[in-house]
């Protein structure tokens, strides 16, 4: 009596022959399958990044300094600028003794007496801390660590996140958000402002704020995937 074949059964040694034969007479389909397979895979990996999840972005920014303020337009130089520049065509008249009416007229006090320039300079200007928070995780993502803002000597304000680990994604970037950290991906995606690009997830790091910006609106820091439309973390920045 004749078995039965089972229909749910592995492909008898014969049927995979023929596929194999049947392969190679027609070496077309097998090169359209591996192209095929090729371009899934670099689907998945350009556009999923599950690589991301393996690999970390360390950086450690140094705290931002403000840029240097130049000089108004049309200033004069200070009196030890202007005493440099002027020729010295004179230098051999001031080997004349003076008279003593001349001798008594100059001043001997002036240049023990540090001027006004040199005592600003030595006043260092600090950094004002306007706001700061900690970061709380999102969905399924993992983020801890500090953000701040500050306003720097030349009144331009940054975000300074530091000590910040987080989970690695595709498409990240930091936004400053009218919502609360406790708020729905809907909410933190309905009005914000893009700070730009996530550095790294893992360090300490540094994004100027536009000048623009009303802090006391958008008053919570995101870290935001494009891609997919959520949030790994955020912070909510309270005053100082």
């Amino acid at each position: 009596m004749t078995a039965t074949p089972d229909p749910t059964s592995s492909p008898a040694p014969g049927r995979l022959s023929s596929i194999t034969a049947r392969l190679r007479r027609r070496p077309w389909l097998t090169a359209l399958a591996a192209i095929a397979l090729s371009g899934l895979l670099v689907v998945v990996l350009v556009w999923f990044q599950p690589q991301a999840l393996f690999i970390d972005d360390v950086v450690d920014e140094a705290f931002p300094a403000a840029a240097p303020i130049d000089p108004a337009p049309g200033e004069e130089p200070t009196e030890p600028e202007a005493a440099a520049d002027e020729p010295t065509d004179t230098e051999p008249e001031a080997a004349e003794e003076p008279t003593e009416t001349e001798a008594a007229e100059e001043p001997t006090e002036t240049a023990e007496e540090p001027t006004e320039t040199e005592t600003e300079t030595e006043v260092a200007y600090e950094p004002v801390a306007l706001a700061a928070g900690s970061f709380t995780s999102r969905n399924r993502y993992t983020v801890t660590g500090d953000a701040t803002t500050y306003r720097l000597e030349d009144s331009s304000r940054v975000l300074r996140l530091e000590e910040l680990m987080s989970s690695n994604g595709p498409d990240l970037y930091v936004y400053l958000t009218a919502a609360d950290s406790a708020d729905s991906d809907a909410d933190l995606d309905a009005d914000w402002v893009d700070l730009g690009r996530l550095t790294g997830n893992i360090g300490n790091q540094n994004y100027a704020i536009p000048d623009d910006v009303d802090l006391d609106r958008y008053d919570t820091v995101v870290l935001w995937c494009r891609r997919f439309s959520v949030s790994f973390g955020a912070a909510d920045l309270l005053g100082t």
